[in-house]
């Protein structure tokens, strides 16, 4: 580990002003230089981020020693039993590690953790995977545009045609009709920011994965997000926001719904592991913000085939269950899919 030695500043030797003898000609003065140039107005400034380093460390590492190593401040300890949380405050903000669970919180916002905090031998831990591969891409998120990446958005509204996606019979809902007028209300306010907006499907058709990823790939994407409303088998237990991207290697998904989940497979969208958790934060963030939606978290998963092969960074958004009889009234709403694609539009600001 280097650790910088600071800036040595001298004060510069001050020259005298000669005096202008009588008839030798005034010198002409310089105009002043023009003010630097501002940034765009509705681009923000940089948010304040800590000064975090990688762990080197491997497997489990004591909380306090890993805060001490990458320049957090010292956990302060909150609750007990199965309700203790690791508090790390740093300038405006507080990572929150719950001891035995993946839910952890930065800057207001749920994420998951690849492994739960644990103690080993008394003293809680944080997996080495999860400090370079979870936190450390949140914490050192400055709030610009994704590096690398350019003007050009794909919105992919799930589903279509035949397949219809989740469906609420109560409420005569479908998926596949929801996601396409969320994304096509998203594509009328990122355009008016400036944005080159494309989507994989405009209408009620059959879209495989492979052809929603050739769109992306056809135009040159920057950036891919797919546009989804969730389902579940027990849905008096689940309502709210979800975010998702892929699991990179080396950490177990959040969710693998009956799918392998092979810790070490690669593919190619893992060179952009880092910018598609912090895409996935900015939106959900906005995402839960807008809507008072219930908060579930940004989450990682491998078997979402339309995420695999993107070559750009991509997320996986379920705006709300239909299976809950709350949600499905909320998304029945065009109001709530609205404030959906508001969203959007405030996390990824205007184009780089």
């Amino acid at each position: 580990m280097l650790w910088g030695t600071g800036c040595r500043h001298r004060q510069p030797p001050i020259t005298p002003l000669r005096p202008i003898p009588a008839g030798e000609p005034t010198p002409p003065v310089a105009p002043p230089p023009p003010p630097p140039s501002l940034p765009p107005p509705d681009i923000p400034p940089p948010v304040p981020v800590p000064t975090v380093l990688k762990t080197a460390g491997q497997g489990w590492i004591p909380v306090e020693v890993w805060a001490a190593e990458v320049g957090l401040g010292m956990p302060v300890t909150s609750g007990d039993g199965t309700n203790t949380v690791f508090l790390l405050p740093h300038l405006e903000s507080e990572l929150a590690l719950p001891l035995g669970r993946q839910q952890a919180r930065w800057r207001q916002a749920e994420f998951w953790l690849g492994f739960p905090i644990r103690r080993v031998g008394g003293v809680p831990c944080i997996h080495a995977e999860d400090a370079n591969r979870t936190v450390w891409p949140l914490l050192t998120d400055d709030g610009q545009p994704l590096a690398g990446t350019n003007r050009v958005i794909v919105l992919d509204p799930g589903h279509g045609g035949a397949n219809p996606g989740a469906v609420s019979e109560a409420a005569g809902l479908k998926e596949k009709n929801l996601t396409l007028d969320w994304a096509l209300r998203a594509k009328r306010l990122l355009e008016a920011k400036g944005w080159e907006v494309h989507l994989t499907r405009t209408n009620d058709t059959d879209c495989t994965l492979a052809q929603r990823v050739a769109t992306a790939d056809r135009h040159g994407a920057g950036l891919f997000l797919s546009l989804h409303f969730n389902d579940s088998s027990n849905p008096g237990n689940r309502s709210g926001i979800e975010t998702y991207c892929l699991t990179p290697n080396g950490l177990p998904s959040s969710i693998t719904r009956g799918f392998a989940d092979d810790t070490s497979e690669s593919c190619p969208n893992h060179a952009f592991d880092d910018l598609n958790l912090r895409l996935a934060m900015r939106v959900h963030k906005a995402l839960v913000r807008r809507t008072g939606s219930p908060d579930r978290g940004v989450r990682r998963a491998r078997f979402m085939g339309v995420l695999r092969t993107q070559q750009r960074p991509a997320v996986l958004i379920e705006g709300g269950y239909l299976s809950d009889r709350h949600d499905a009234g909320l998304i029945a709403s065009g109001e709530y899919r609205q404030k959906l694609a508001e969203a959007l539009e405030e996390a990824l600001g205007s184009p780089p």
